[in-house]
């Protein structure tokens, strides 16, 4: 475990990818934000906002694409060939995050259905696995199982894939990755402190009057962002780490699989 951890970890040691994703991803917050309060009465302001979606999406995916190629071999030497802008870096970035962001609305949506399918559950099970509580148990329980599957299961199928994509190597690189036990057992570490604890810290809310309520949560979204931020490059070491390690085996053509090594020949 210890190789993708210290490879993760070189991530976070080059200044400029941290501030680049400090400043830059809270200047797309900023920015999406701002464009909520563009006014829609004549048309070039509707042309400002289409071409402001559009700057917006494309930072986004310029951001993501470069760290995500930097990621496969973190050295500093490394970072400025990996941010140029490629456009087929940026296309295999939507492409997939469109599918992987629609497969997690789906899980999503799901939890709209959660007192219908605990009440049904509940109804079902026999007698010695009924709560005194009631359907709330199970309730409580879709909803952890939700969690998993929308921020843990879902991800974790899909971003080798697109890493792969992204990084110019095979798809089957990203598919070797989820044979892996090492990248699921790390993949959790990062959701759990990249997801589960930045929500512990964002809803904790300590102090007493509004002005250390007000305080308090300033704090909080700042220690939770860069968390989530952290979080998220040492993600992308890993998949880094695992995609280009997949991708540097060789394998074994299928007709010869089941062949003695004598009768490769």
């Amino acid at each position: 475990m210890r190789d993708p951890w210290r490879h993760s970890v070189a991530m976070l040691r080059n200044p400029r990818l941290v501030a680049l994703h400090l400043v830059g991803n809270a200047v797309l917050l900023a920015a999406a934000s701002m464009w909520l309060l563009i006014p829609e009465a004549h048309v070039w302001q509707l042309v400002a906002a289409a071409f402001s979606v559009l700057l917006m999406i494309l930072m986004f995916l310029w951001i993501h694409s470069g760290t995500l190629v930097y990621a496969a071999e973190p050295a500093p030497d490394k970072f400025r060939d990996a941010f140029l802008l490629k456009i087929g870096r940026l296309v295999w970035l939507a492409i997939g995050f469109f599918i992987l962001f629609w497969c997690m609305r789906i899980v999503d949506g799901w939890t709209d259905s959660t007192l219908q399918i605990s009440g049904y559950l509940y109804s079902k099970a026999p007698s010695f696995l009924r709560p005194t509580s009631g359907p709330v148990s199970y309730g409580n329980a879709l909803d952890y199982v939700f969690f998993i599957l929308e921020w843990y299961v879902v991800p974790c199928i899909f971003l080798p894939v697109i890493t792969a994509r992204v990084i110019g190597v095979s798809s089957l690189a990203g598919l070797r990755t989820l044979l892996r036990w090492k990248y699921w057992l790390s993949m959790a570490v990062t959701v759990v402190v990249g997801i589960w604890v930045t929500r512990l810290i964002v809803n904790w809310t300590p102090g007493m009057t509004l002005n250390e309520q007000t305080v308090s949560l300033v704090l909080r979204l700042g220690v939770a962002y860069v968390l989530a931020t952290a979080a998220w490059l040492i993600t992308a070491g890993m998949l880094g780490f695992f995609v280009g390690r997949g991708s540097a085996e060789e394998t074994v053509p299928f007709a010869l699989r089941d062949r003695h090594p004598s009768q490769a020949g």
